[in-house]
């Protein structure tokens, strides 16, 4: 009886951790979600085309083409449509060292979008920039090595949209550039 117990505890504590880890929740009511029209056209404001809309934890998730008909992955806030997570193909870079830009020009990339960046490394074959946004968000970026194209881009606090937070404001190009002009 009493191992039973243990047993019981330890995974009435396990199944507890897992909610708590599920922070792709957008956790907004239905009634205050956009319709699915609304998330078609942000779709093809954002210049995506065959967009295929599911909804998942919460969220609507888009599976669509770029204009340079790259495979485009997005998560977005039901309420706002905002973008909260964005991946191009598979979220890998495949380019050789010798092509790659230097850290200094990711850097510079970085504060013409106004985000603070904490750190940057490398990951998959991209760099990775670990940031914050002009609203003071956290967000995760992974760019080309060599073009300081956008590859993945994330909110870290994932679900959470401040009050006030508008449509759209990630202003993405249509070709998914993040580099400086």
């Amino acid at each position: 009886m009493r191992t039973y117990l243990m047993t019981a505890t330890v995974l009435a504590g396990l199944a507890g951790a897992g909610a708590a880890f599920a922070s792709d929740d957008c956790r907004v009511p239905q009634a205050e979600w956009q319709s699915r029209d609304a998330v078609a056209a942000m779709a093809t404001k954002q210049g995506w085309t065959d967009a295929r809309i599911e909804t998942d934890d919460g969220c609507y998730e888009i599976d669509a083409r770029d204009a340079q008909g790259r495979e485009v992955e997005a998560k977005v806030h039901p309420g706002t449509l905002e973008i909260i997570k964005l991946k191009y193909g598979d979220g890998d870079c495949r380019v050789p060292m010798e092509n790659w830009q230097p850290r200094e020009a990711v850097q510079k990339m970085a504060e013409t979008k106004g985000w603070t960046v904490r750190r940057i490394q490398t990951d998959d074959g991209c760099y990775e920039i670990k940031a914050r946004d002009a609203e003071n968000r956290e967000i995760e970026v992974k760019v080309d090595p060599a073009t300081l194209d956008m590859v993945e881009f994330e909110y870290e606090d994932d679900g959470y949209r401040a009050p006030g937070a508008t449509t759209g404001a990630m202003e993405l190009p249509a070709n998914g550039s993040s580099a400086a002009e």
